[in-house]
């Protein structure tokens, strides 16, 4: 059963990285991790002004 939580996890986390991808034109995405597993996605968008 933990190894199918794990895979719906990781599947969850491949579909966040892929909008990000997608959204972020210039910036960082970041995937925290807690005990080996994803529990998050961070994007940080920049803007370039000069």
């Amino acid at each position: 059963m933990e190894n199918n939580t794990i895979q719906n996890t990781t599947d969850k986390t491949l579909e966040a990285v892929k909008k990000a991808l997608d959204e972020v034109k210039y910036g960082e995405i970041i995937i925290k991790m807690q005990d080996g597993k994803p529990v998050w996605v961070d994007k940080y968008e920049r803007e370039r002004v000069g």
